[in-house]
């Protein structure tokens, strides 16, 4: 029993994640470029507490991005939804719900795509790309992306904005140290631990004008897919 036990965890959750995550030329990972370009991307909302006022933040320094959302969450508040459009970022898919893959089997995996893409299509989105929750994969996860259409994103550098031990200054300072030409950068505005956007709103004010003034551009996934580096 435990030998089948242990079968099923290396077949349902090692195998895949590892494949994806290191060795698959179909993942997106970072921006293949000589110039000094990065992509700022958000997962986790919309959230009405955050994502307005990271907006704010974000047009002060006219700076472009993409957002993961979740499309419980978009179906929700398509009010922000319009407000992101509007503000001209791009729009994309993080899940139904911000639940792990690991824990879902092949068909609940497939209804959540489905579902997910239905809200998305009402909200007159046209999705493209797609950013699996923790980046997990479970085996059907990718094939589902495929016959969807849709590419699947991933990061280069992570600030660990979601945890409660993760200071304003701790997210400035890896993000103004450690980004490096072509990186895809994963922030949230919504979930995560008590108000732990705000700590990346708080940070974002200080980052975006320092990126800037470093020469960094910052572009939309859309923008620069012919450049992904996978």
């Amino acid at each position: 029993m435990k030998l089948f036990i242990l079968c099923i965890v290396i077949t349902y959750v090692i195998v895949p994640n590892l494949y994806y995550r290191k060795f698959s030329n179909k993942i997106i990972k970072k921006v293949s470029s000589k110039e000094k370009i990065i992509a700022l991307t958000f997962d986790d909302g919309p959230d009405p507490r955050y994502t307005l006022e990271l907006l704010h933040v974000l047009k002060q320094n006219n700076v472009k991005c993409t957002f993961f959302v979740l499309a419980e969450k978009a179906g929700k508040y398509p009010s922000i939804i319009k407000r992101i459009e509007e503000d001209g970022h791009y729009i994309e898919l993080h899940a139904y719900k911000h639940t792990n893959d690991i824990f879902k089997l092949p068909n609940k995996t497939e209804k959540d795509f489905s579902k997910s893409l239905r809200i998305m299509n009402g909200l007159g989105l046209k999705v493209e790309f797609f950013r699996p929750t923790w980046g997990i994969f479970n085996p059907v996860t990718f094939h589902c992306a495929k016959i969807n259409h849709l590419k699947i994103v991933l990061w280069s550098i992570h600030a660990m904005d979601w945890s409660r031990w993760v200071t304003v200054d701790y997210i400035k300072n890896r993000l103004i140290k450690k980004v490096k030409p072509g990186d895809i950068i994963l922030l949230h505005d919504g979930r995560g631990a008590k108000n732990s956007p705000l700590k990346t709103i708080k940070a974002l004010k200080a980052v975006l004008p320092a990126l800037k003034k470093n020469g960094y551009r910052f572009v939309m996934i859309n923008e620069v897919y012919s450049n992904f580096k996978v």
